[in-house]
């Protein structure tokens, strides 16, 4: 997977520029990074449907997704992400009871007057047969007994105005170590409005990238492009406490043909310690 373009950007984000990061108050901005010493924890729970219409077979898949996400503080501008999350699927495919998948990370905040920079990075990873069983994948397929694990980075920009802060974010996610190597790009244009006791984000995601498998295609690649609308509002009901409810819609893309619709609806508790 080639980094180059994003490292050098996270690069001269982190070393160009004296100021500091921003005091922020509103703990749903995408840029908030607690101060030092302090925890934020995202407690999230999404229900997804997707609906498949070839023409010829109708298919509904349904999922829900309970998750935690704690972000630590440790000043100038510097914190450590770590989450915990568990799918619980309808057709009864996966052990609903322990299939958690796992991430480690760290992020950093750098402002330029009024221009905010945010750059991250986390490993991921999970095990396939705590997902699906002692008996996933077959006796020839290499990686049936591997931990599947991937690498995301991305750089995010945004602009203070205020109440509002419009961004765009980049974001790379890679498999490590696996067979079909997938490489998935997003690129994401949003903005966050803040409010005396609400906050709300909406944003577009546009995702490429392709993943290969040697079976499919004569030259073995698969494409992978699709556009998604996002949002959220939170309202906060003390000072350290949000609650809020979030969703995604996918648009269109040119890999999914066949879907006729797919979306994710949410319910989250973020709390500052």
């Amino acid at each position: 997977m080639n980094f180059r373009t994003l490292l050098l950007a996270s690069a001269a984000v982190m070393v160009a520029g004296a100021a500091s990061a921003k005091d922020m108050t509103d703990f749903t901005n995408p840029f908030y990074l607690p101060a030092e010493g302090k925890v934020l924890s995202d407690t999230r729970l999404s229900y997804s449907r997707t609906h498949y219409n070839s023409g010829l077979d109708e298919e509904i898949n349904e999922d829900m997704e309970a998750s935690e996400e704690v972000t630590v503080g440790l000043g100038n501008g510097f914190a450590l992400t770590g989450r915990i999350g568990n799918t619980f699927d309808e057709e009864g495919e996966l052990n609903n009871d322990h299939n958690f998948d796992y991430a480690v990370g760290a992020k950093y905040n750098h402002d330029f007057g009024k221009i905010m920079t945010q750059v991250g990075a986390s490993f991921s990873a999970h095990d396939p047969q705590s997902f699906y069983g002692q008996a996933y994948g077959d006796d020839d397929e290499k990686y049936n007994d591997r931990w599947e694990k991937s690498i995301d980075a991305y750089v995010m920009v945004g602009y203070d105005a205020g109440c509002m802060t419009p961004y765009t974010k980049f974001a790379v996610d890679g498999d490590v170590d696996t067979d079909n190597n997938e490489q998935e790009y997003t690129w994401s244009l949003g903005v966050h409005k803040t409010w005396e006791k609400a906050s709300a984000d909406v944003s577009v995601n546009y995702v490429f990238g392709e993943f290969d498998f040697d079976d499919d295609d004569v030259d073995g690649n698969n494409k992978i492009e699709e556009f998604n609308l996002n949002g959220e509002v939170n309202y906060f009901v003390k000072e350290n406490v949000a609650l809020g409810v979030y969703g995604s819609y996918y648009l269109g893309g040119d890999n999914r043909k066949d879907t006729d619709y797919d979306y994710e609806a949410g319910l989250s508790a973020r709390v500052l310690f």
